[in-house]
This record gives C-alpha cells, structure tokens and sequence, in this order.
C-alpha cells in the first residue's frame, strides 16, 4: 500500500511559483501576453486569440461525417440525462413560514479542454452540456492550438452546436488566468471547470477565489473490485484501458481470489504500465480499502455488486459489470475527483453550474418569534430582535 501511495501522490509545491509568474504576466500583458506565451509553450504564432465564428465553421466542416454523427448522437444521450436531473424551485410551508430554495444558473463558465497528442471532445460534451442545460447563458471554451488546426474539428463543430459565447485558441495556465482576470479579448468568467496537465491544475489552485473551480486534479484512476464471478478477460481490459491514459495513471486491482489474481498477474506481466494488485480476504474488506483509497473509478466485478454499492463513501464514480470506460463517454460525467479528494467532491454535474437563492415569507408562530428574538437578543443583536418584534406587531 505505501507503495501505491508514493506512486499516486503528485505534489503541486514544485510547480507554483512557475505558475504564479505565468499569471502575473497575462495579468500585465493581456492578449499580447497570451500569444507570446502561446508561442513559446506551443510553438504557434496566434494573429488572435478568439476563433471567429467563420473559421470555426470552415474547420467544422472538415470533422468526417461519422465523427459527427457519433457526437450528435451523444449529444443527445447526455442533453437527456441532465435534463432528468435538472433542480426545480421547491417551496414548503412550515410553522407559519413559507421556506424555499431557488436554483439559478451561473452566469458564465469557461471549459478547459485539453489537447495533446490527442483530442478530446468528450470532455466538452461532459462539461457544456450541463452547462448548457443548466441555463449558463455565456459558455466560453479554452483549448491549445495546434499547427494544423487552430482547433480540433470536432471541438468546433460541438462549439457552434452548445452555442459557445468564444472559443479561445490557447491552453495551458495562460489561459485560466486570462478567464479569471480578463484581457482585452478573453472575458473573465464566474468558474472554470476542466481537466488538464498539472501546469493548468496548479493554475486553477492559485486562481480560486478569483474564479471558482470544478477542483485540482490528477491523473486517471481505477480500482477494480472483483471475485471468482469475474471474468478475467473484462477485469484486464477494463484495467488496460485506463491505463491508456498515461503512465501516470493508478490502475489497481483488490481481489479475493487467487485464481483471478494468478491470471491477472500474468497477463499484465508484459505491460510497462504499472500495475497494483491486492489480496483481500473477503470483497468486504476490499470495500473498506477502497474507502481508504477513495479512488476516481471504481469498478465493481462481484456476485454481491449492489450489495458491496450500499458499502461506497468516497469513489468519484461507479460501474458494475459495466466498462468504467463507458462512463468517460455517456456518463454521468468523466469529471472526477482524484488524488484522494472523493473523500468531500463528486463528479461535475448539472449541479456544478447552479446555485441556490433561499426564500422567506410568512409570519413564524409564537414560539418561533419569542425563540428568534431572544436568541438575537443574546448574540448582541438587539436591533435584530427589534425589528422582527416590530413588523409582527411585537413589542
């Protein structure tokens, strides 16, 4: 175990003070700023940092058909699974008052969307369509530029289909802070959601407070859960295939069984990803170690999955007998807490994009009023006590 935790832990101290001089600079020169930093970080020379509406059409178009197909038809699988779980206003009448709670839309939210040897349009379709659901009437998107496109292609053709406010042709920590701060061209925005390497999640660290966050992440993680029941040919794939994320990524499988375990070990054997795996005397007690771990993915291949379901505190997201890579494209959202921090965060939701407004009305009965001004009176606030025995007729 100590050793599965010197591998996943990524400390961020080392990179701060670089960071800080990357936001100080946007903070002193703006667009020009920008597009020095683009080029030297990108080795792309910007003319602008915002993609025109016609550019981003004409690179749309160049996304093949069955690309585009594949995301509209995604698209509207999530567009419905957040329009289920889109909050309503509730009011309730209790003890003469009439209590409730109000959902409102952020104003504005940028979306990072990372973009290295790959691109990944997945990550806006998770993060803008909530958004978009939610009613956040200005959307902006943030990705780095690449030599042979400005943009991804599908990244802006799923941009003119949310209806994005602008697209922004940079990455790294520039940008968040050109979003938290503002420049001549980038407009400054009430939270910046989005995954990203540690120079942008260090960046969104040092910003919060300026802007709000989604959350400081780190690389991907799994843990798998299984017994005998599993087949060992899913519990392989499914830990190979997040590990296609990077070499950084903790993959990890907890495990009852000898038998799987000897298989597992030997077909991972010739991987250069590194691999943990853990005996445990019952799925129980793999239960309890994956709380400790609180791991991003927990994926689930046992005979007691619902029951072992009751048993979750601290996991981002769950598949039972169900590819965890399914979640990274249908959802609910491939957004999650790393490092640990499932202990207190979620996934990105619709939530994520909301927040509530609390309503009064109504006169309390007695009980309530003689309580309410006596204990204002005792916190020191005898004005307080005044004017609610005033308005209710009460001296």
């Amino acid at each position: 175990m100590d050793e599965l935790l010197k591998f996943r832990a990524q400390s961020i101290s080392k990179y701060v003070d670089y960071v800080k001089s990357i936001i100080e600079y946007v903070r002193s020169y703006g667009d020009r700023g920008l597009i020095e930093l683009t080029a030297k970080f990108d080795d792309v020379l910007l003319k602008d940092v915002v993609v025109s509406y016609d550019e981003l059409e004409s690179i749309a178009n160049l996304l093949p058909e069955d690309v585009r197909n594949s995301i509209d038809v995604v698209y509207n699988h999530l567009t419905s699974f957040n329009e289920y779980f889109k909050p309503k206003d509730s009011f309730v009448v209790y003890d003469g008052l009439r209590l409730g709670i109000m959902w409102k839309p952020l104003s504005s939210v940028g979306i990072y969307v990372p973009r290295g040897l790959k691109t990944y349009p997945s990550t806006l379709l998770m993060a803008g369509i909530p958004a978009k659901v939610a009613g956040v009437s200005r959307i902006y998107v943030a990705s780095p530029p690449k030599k042979d496109y400005i943009v991804d292609p599908a990244i802006a053709y799923l941009a003119i289909k949310l209806g994005v406010s602008k697209v922004y042709c940079v990455g790294g920590p520039q940008v968040i802070a050109a979003m938290a701060y503002s420049t001549e061209s980038v407009d400054r925005v009430d939270k910046v959601v989005g995954p990203g390497n540690v120079y942008v999640q260090v960046a969104k660290y040092l910003l919060q407070g300026v802007v709000a966050i989604d959350g400081v992440e780190g690389p991907t993680e799994l843990v798998v859960l299984a017994d005998d029941s599993a087949d060992p040919d899913e519990v392989v794939l499914d830990m190979r295939a997040q590990a296609e994320h990077g070499k950084s990524s903790t993959i990890v499988l907890i495990s009852d069984s000898d038998k799987l375990v000897s298989i597992v070990e030997s077909r991972l054997g010739s991987d250069e990803h590194t691999y943990f795996i853990f005996k445990v005397r019952d799925v129980e007690e793999g239960m309890e170690l994956v709380n400790k771990l609180a791991p991003e993915h927990l994926s689930l291949h046992t005979s007691k999955n619902y029951e072992l379901l009751s048993m979750v505190l601290n996991v981002g997201a769950v598949s039972l007998r169900t590819p965890s890579a399914i979640i990274d494209y249908l959802g609910p959202n491939h957004i999650l807490p790393t490092n640990g921090l499932a202990r207190f965060r979620g996934a990105l939701t619709i939530y994520d994009f909301m927040k509530t407004v609390v309503v009064a009305e109504g006169r309390p009965k007695k009980e309530l009023l003689d309580a309410t001004t006596s204990l204002a009176k005792y916190e020191g606030f005898k004005l307080h006590s005044d004017s609610i025995g005033v308005i209710y007729g009460r001296t």
